[in-house]
């Protein structure tokens, strides 16, 4: 998945701006998201670096784990449709 494309759809999402999105990203981008022991490590770099709650950390963590596993299973049924 393109990143800028991952970055709109996850301030469509969560209704932050593309900026915070775009901080979020990095942190997501720092740890194998789809591990369950980073999943802590996670959502605590959201409560500092992004300054947002718990319940929004994990929020946040929950609808970027749907949008790229989404976006796996889009990838395994269409295999070779273009991603422009």
């Amino acid at each position: 998945m393109n990143k800028t494309i991952f970055i709109k759809e996850l301030s469509k999402q969560t209704g932050y701006d593309e900026e915070k999105c775009t901080l979020i990203n990095n942190i997501i981008e720092n740890y194998f998201i789809l591990g369950r022991k980073n999943k802590e490590k996670i959502i605590k770099d959201l409560q500092i670096k992004a300054n947002l709650n718990e319940d929004d950390s994990e929020n946040v963590y929950d609808i970027a784990i749907k949008i790229i596993t989404g976006e796996i299973k889009n990838k395994l049924k269409h295999p070779f449709k273009s991603q422009d």
